[in-house]
């Protein structure tokens, strides 16, 4: 249905436009190192012990970037799409596909440009490998042009970014069980939607969230859709409002003018994971985006009452995540936990 071929070699050519490489050494794995130790200290979470070389670290261009989530995104778009194909004619088969690959080319190709960096989760959707370290991107050449742009020391903001995707790595790794849980809220939202809309609508649907990250699907959701939707966005507000609870408190003393970079990135916002943006414009989540900045205020709300074993408990089991009105009032969800 979608010619990825195609979609890479738009991607490419888009992104190449304004790449630059990077510039300088800086010592990834050593930062790397350097950070995990006051992460596990500051959280009590302790990685399982492996070979040095387990994780995979890659300083990647654009184009290496974009082929690695090539293969999740299809991986995700795939069988949206082939389920609702049955039955469908010749010519709504293939102007979808001409209209869907042209769109993700240039989805790939835009984030592609304002990532810096990312911690690969792993395959969501492919059960049993969910023990394997995450493979961990950095696009210094982004980096690079980032700093320029936001006016900030390029080694501040790289140890910034290794900093924050070593947090997303002691809450995946410490707890596997986490990647697969979200795997099985994403295909219990997304794969039933093309059974129930077929290929014309679902893909005017995916279409017309791909450019503009609209809510038609969730309006079209039935009401396990909708439950899927608000557990993934309680769930997703609360791995990054922990990650940035954690990195705040860990990064003071260990990245340079900390706070500087800490404001100049939440105006930018350009940490945000990419291929989470594409998810989200896919399915009509971004216009929930706002609700992320919730998961830090309810971090914060449980350390101070319950310190940060309290707050750990979330990564317990799939059970203890907070719905969403527990995000909104994390006393609600202290109360249903007890005291640790």
């Amino acid at each position: 249905m979608i010619s990825w071929g195609a979609a890479r070699t738009i991607a490419v050519t888009l992104a190449s436009r304004t790449e630059r490489g990077p510039a300088g050494d800086f010592d990834y794995a050593g930062a790397v190192q350097a950070t995990l130790e006051p992460l596990s200290h500051f959280t009590g979470i302790e990685l399982p012990q492996g070979p040095p070389s387990g994780r995979q670290l890659r300083i990647a261009g654009r184009a290496e970037w974009i082929d690695f989530n090539i293969e999740g995104f299809g991986r995700l778009m795939e069988p949206v799409v082939q389920r609702a194909a049955a039955g469908a004619g010749d010519l709504t088969w293939a102007v979808g596909g001409v209209t869907l690959t042209g769109q993700v080319g240039l989805l790939l190709g835009f984030l592609s440009s304002r990532v810096l960096g990312q911690y690969d989760t792993g395959p969501l959707l492919t059960p049993g490998r969910e023990e394997e370290p995450g493979k961990v991107f950095f696009l210094d050449g982004n980096i690079v042009s980032a700093a320029g742009r936001l006016g900030v020391p390029v080694d501040g903001l790289r140890l910034w970014i290794v900093l924050h995707e070593m947090t997303h790595a002691l809450q995946f790794e410490g707890y596997p069980w986490l990647r697969v849980h979200l795997g099985e809220l994403l295909e219990s939202l997304i794969s039933p939607l093309a059974e129930r809309l077929g290929l014309r609508e679902t893909l005017q649907r995916l279409s017309g969230n791909l450019k503009t990250g609209g809510r038609s699907v969730e309006l079209l959701m039935s009401s396990s859709q909708r439950e899927s939707f608000d557990r993934m966005q309680a769930t997703m507000s609360v791995i990054e409002g922990y990650s940035d609870y954690v990195m705040h408190h860990v990064g003071k003393g260990l990245v340079p003018h900390y706070e500087h970079l800490k404001d100049r990135m939440a105006r930018s916002r350009a940490h945000r994971p990419p291929f989470e943006t594409a998810v989200f414009r896919l399915t009509g989540l971004d216009v929930k985006l706002e609700q992320y900045r919730l998961g830090e205020s309810f971090a914060d709300a449980v350390v101070r009452r319950q310190g940060m074993e309290g707050l750990n408990r979330i990564w317990e089991r799939p059970e203890n995540l907070p719905s969403l009105a527990e995000v909104r009032d994390p006393g609600l969800w202290m109360s249903r936990l007890g005291t640790p």
